[in-house]
């Protein structure tokens, strides 16, 4: 007796998901023409018939939307899952979280086979890479990933915050206040070419003020992570190397924080001694003591503009790039140079 013919057979052949096997041979949603024969070739050349049961599995992941990301803990983070969230629920979409630090090429054939309407990648490069988006993009996947990988695949939708917009505002705000002894507490250094911020600040102080050798600290056992201990240790090296520092940008609020309790340490004042300016504007931001001065981009706004990309793209096909504007708030972490 001959063996019957699967649709992992089928998607094998054709080098697809078993997902899309179900799509193109459903008609259940849309891919690309190249796509579409590479299924009907390998289904004919195979003769294999399609079943109620293919069709409920590509039921099941339609309304599917997957969001990729290594830094599932970050404050701002939590609230751009629930701003896109809340925006796909009342379309009728639902989100799934998936933290994909530890191995992510697993990842990738969980959505292959899944196959989800849409996925938003905000993971590094290294990690999830153009290749592996332009596979999930040929499964019939949208996509929409983060601007800072400084790469474009057609197809694929990039969304940013505007960093450079964002720190000329900030940097122009502390010269105004007499500021010119800038510094800035990053949590990453050149090698991390997917984060702006860096190069953001670097091109404020440029066009800003005229230094082209800015005063940066990357910090040492804590490089790269993006909290209130890191912020701390950060800030030690900053007052140690360079006492003549006025007020320092962070890379986010938790590290401006953190560099705001070692001040405190030190029996600094701020903004008396130091102005201290973080960025995102998270909730804790406006009720910390003293409240501080950040470069906002709301997270659950973030969140819902990434979700109306997708839908753009889920719904009628419309990829682009989307780059949401922010916002300089001034609170009492930040004022005029000390005398």
């Amino acid at each position: 007796m001959a063996k019957r013919v699967k649709r992992a057979d089928v998607a094998k052949l054709a080098g697809v998901s078993e997902a899309t096997v179900s799509y193109v041979l459903n008609g259940s949603r849309k891919v690309s023409d190249e796509l579409e024969k590479r299924v009907r070739d390998a289904s004919n050349a195979l003769s294999y018939v399609s079943t109620k049961k293919d069709a409920s599995r590509a039921s099941a992941s339609s309304r599917a939307i997957y969001y990729l990301t290594e830094d599932i803990f970050n404050v701002y983070q939590l609230e751009a899952i629930d701003g896109m969230r809340r925006a796909a629920l009342e379309k009728d979409y639902f989100l799934h979280i998936f933290d994909t630090r530890d191995d992510s090429k697993k990842y990738i054939r969980h959505i292959l086979d899944c196959a989800p309407e849409a996925v938003y990648v905000l993971t590094a490069p290294n990690s999830l890479t153009d290749e592996d988006l332009v596979q999930i993009r040929d499964a019939g996947i949208c996509v929409l990933a983060d601007f800072a990988r400084n790469t474009y695949i057609p197809g694929v939708s990039y969304i940013m915050s505007d960093m450079f917009n964002g720190f000329e505002q900030a940097v122009r705000y502390l010269c105004e206040n007499g500021h010119r002894q800038i510094g800035y507490v990053s949590a990453f250094d050149e090698t991390c070419y997917y984060d702006f911020r860096l190069a953001a600040f670097k091109t404020a102080m440029r066009r800003i003020v005229g230094t082209y050798q800015p005063i940066v600290e990357y910090g040492s056992s804590d490089c790269f992570q993006t909290t209130e201990e890191s912020g701390g240790e950060i800030m030690r090296v900053m007052l140690n190397n360079h006492p003549e520092v006025t007020a320092v940008i962070c890379t986010n609020d938790l590290m401006a924080m953190g560099a705001i309790k070692e001040l405190h340490k030190r029996g600094l004042r701020v903004p008396e001694d130091i102005s201290v300016i973080g960025v995102d504007d998270i909730k804790a931001s406006a009720e910390f003591d003293p409240p501080l001065t950040t470069i906002a981009q709301d997270g659950k706004s973030y969140g819902r503009k990434a979700f109306e990309a997708l839908c753009k793209d889920i719904e009628g096909g419309e990829t682009g790039k989307y780059i949401i504007p922010m916002q300089l708030v001034v609170r009492a972490s930040s004022g005029p140079v000390r005398k």
